[in-house]
């Protein structure tokens, strides 16, 4: 169990719900309480997305059977967005 006033941890909870990770899950305001669930990985991308309201509970049985405050869709972590550019190597001519 994991009680926390981090983003990361509002993070952590939107990735157990989107990925099916059996838990039980709770945050109200900055407020999350974790027990069970994953870590988002950072590795190749960090996971984009974070809940999209501030009071809200959900959790995800061994079954997969998965249940939340109704929202439509992730919110998308601007702090944390991949940027898709692309750097040349070559040198100046």
């Amino acid at each position: 169990m994991k009680a926390s006033f981090s983003k990361i941890d509002r993070k952590a909870i939107a990735y157990s719900l989107d990925a099916c990770y059996p838990g039980f899950f709770i945050w109200i305001g900055d407020f999350s309480l974790r027990m069970g669930g994953e870590e988002p990985g950072d590795q190749p991308y960090p996971y984009p997305y974070t809940l999209p309201t501030s009071i809200g509970i959900g959790f995800v049985l061994p079954n997969l059977f998965v249940w939340h405050t109704p929202f439509s869709e992730f919110m998308r972590d601007s702090n944390n967005a991949v940027a898709s550019s692309k750097t040349d190597d070559k040198a100046p001519a």
